[in-house]
């Protein structure tokens, strides 16, 4: 168990999504019998965007703060536990009797890709109030650990913290996912984009909202909008970043890559923890491109990374 001072201000907050994730590997979907449908293994696994960041930042080192809404239910009850056991400050979680702990299926291929099925939720009423005045206060970065996805669907919400971060003095990250329900426009986006200093979608993603297919005019679109660095995870390509005075490509680690469950937040994770450490911009994305590297040769979100010199031995041994 990891004991780390709750009393110590968070140096890092994620806002976002935690659930519990189903993880169906190696399925074969040709393959059905009475109703039966064979995989390799299913498993249970702690996941969402927040969780993910939030125990890999522990485990690097940082003291993190996890907002999300959970229910009063089982899976609710385990993931508030596995925070906790994982040193992350679970007191601004907010608990609801009305509100169901999301639980997600994963269905993972035999090269790691994978599909997930999500149900929809209303989470993001209960962030109506949100956040208090002092919530910021001597944070140095606050993450939206997952844009667009419930609790962070509210336009006028992501808004509210964007700003209320930046008055507080704190770096300002979001990370994006595909809408699920209600279409969403990068025009959508044009009040709080500002705000933000580093941003992380995916290929998938930063083509959805920009409508663009070459990664330089990707990131152009998003920092014409006001976004201050934007780095596009693109999987096995690795990844490609670029602000107003530079453009670059780190390319991934050729590992044996079993499940991408995650591998994003990791890669966030890496990047938030080496900017913490005052790296600059293309030091952080190489060390978060090592995080996304050791997590995806394992099973489930945040079983790779364990710590900072597993990743650091990982560097070394590709230098």
């Amino acid at each position: 168990m990891n004991t780390k001072n709750y009393q110590a201000p968070p140096e890092v907050i994620c806002i976002g999504q935690v659930l519990m994730d189903c993880i169906v590997k190696g399925w074969d979907p040709a393959f059905c019998q009475e109703r039966v449908q064979t995989a390799d293994s299913v498993t249970l696994s702690p996941g969402g965007d927040a969780f993910n960041e939030s125990v890999i930042l522990s485990r690097l080192g940082h003291h993190v703060q996890t907002i999300c809404v959970l229910g009063y239910d089982l899976a609710g009850e385990m993931l508030e536990n596995l925070l906790q056991r994982n040193g992350v400050n679970t007191d601004k979680i907010i608990k609801s009797r009305q509100a169901r702990t999301p639980v997600a299926p994963l269905l993972v291929n035999a090269d790691g890709s994978r599909k997930s099925i999500n149900a929809s939720s209303h989470l993001s009423d209960f962030l109506a109030d949100f956040p208090e005045a002092s919530l910021f206060k001597d944070v140095r970065v606050v993450s939206l650990a997952s844009l667009f996805r419930a609790p962070l669907t509210d336009m006028n919400t992501i808004l509210t913290i964007c700003r209320e971060a930046k008055k507080a003095g704190a770096i300002v990250t979001a990370d994006t996912k595909l809408p699920l329900i209600n279409p969403v426009k990068i025009s959508d986006m044009a009040d709080f984009l500002p705000y933000i200093d580093y941003i992380f979608p995916n290929e998938f993603e930063a083509e959805f909202y920009t409508e663009k297919t070459d990664y330089s005019e990707m990131i152009n679109v998003l920092l014409d909008h006001g976004v201050k660095n934007v780095i596009i995870k693109a999987g096995a390509q690795g990844c490609y970043a670029g602000n107003a005075h530079e453009f670059f490509h780190v390319p991934a680690y050729p590992v044996n890559a079993v499940d991408s469950t995650g591998a994003g937040d990791n890669f966030v994770a890496g990047f938030l923890s080496s900017l913490l450490n005052g790296c600059d911009f293309q030091s952080s994305v190489r060390f978060a491109t090592a995080c996304s590297a050791v997590s995806v040769q394992s099973v489930g979100a945040v079983s790779g990374v364990t710590d900072r010199e597993q990743v650091e031995k990982l560097i070394a041994e590709f230098r």
